[in-house]
């Protein structure tokens, strides 16, 4: 067996041959809860990722919240500091399987990710969109690959990762109530 970056590259290359063999084991459903708690404060629980009919129980929580000069209580990250977490862990993981795919050895392999975002949007104060902007994500990669490898391989993670390409192009999402309406007091 072959092991490069941490993953043992026959075991990827079975992952890979299981889904090209039976394409509907690709379709995964993710599910996570989140119970709010009082002004920014909330738990989030992972459920479980289902595949073919089976479910893979998650069990973690993350506490989300704001800092004291945004209104919160400080105790967890705030939703956007999660979304960032979110989208730089996907492309960090997505370039070390894509590396290690190609055979590419990485000693180090950091990245930083930085956003904007106007809180006049969210407040309505002004017409301006309440989403995070200029989005920059900074890799930091030291290997024995060549730039242009290491720059496919970055190729290769953007077209890939599925947080970057959740974040990238427009995604359907659906919110309604459980089941009825609320009721107004």
């Amino acid at each position: 067996m072959t092991e490069v970056n941490g993953w043992t590259v026959e075991h990827i290359s079975e992952a890979v041959e299981g889904v090209r063999q039976q394409p509907e084991a690709g379709v995964l459903t993710w599910r996570s809860r989140v119970a709010w708690d009082g002004a920014f404060g909330l738990d989030v629980r992972t459920l479980d990722i289902e595949q073919l009919g089976q479910r893979m129980p998650r069990h973690f929580t993350m506490r989300g919240d704001h800092p004291p000069e945004l209104l919160g209580q400080n105790t967890g990250p705030t939703a956007v500091e999660t979304l960032l977490a979110a989208l730089g862990a996907c492309m960090t993981g997505t370039f070390a399987a894509q590396a290690t795919v190609r055979g590419v050895a990485l000693s180090r392999l950091e990245v930083d990710v930085q956003a904007e975002m106007d809180l006049n949007g969210f407040f309505g104060l002004k017409p301006v969109s309440p989403a995070v902007s200029d989005v920059k994500l900074v890799y930091r990669v030291e290997s024995d690959a060549s730039p242009e490898t290491l720059s496919d391989i970055l190729d290769a993670t953007k077209a890939l990762s599925p947080v970057f390409n959740t974040v990238t192009r427009p995604v359907a999402v659906e919110a309604a109530f459980a089941n009825a309406a609320p009721k107004v007091q």
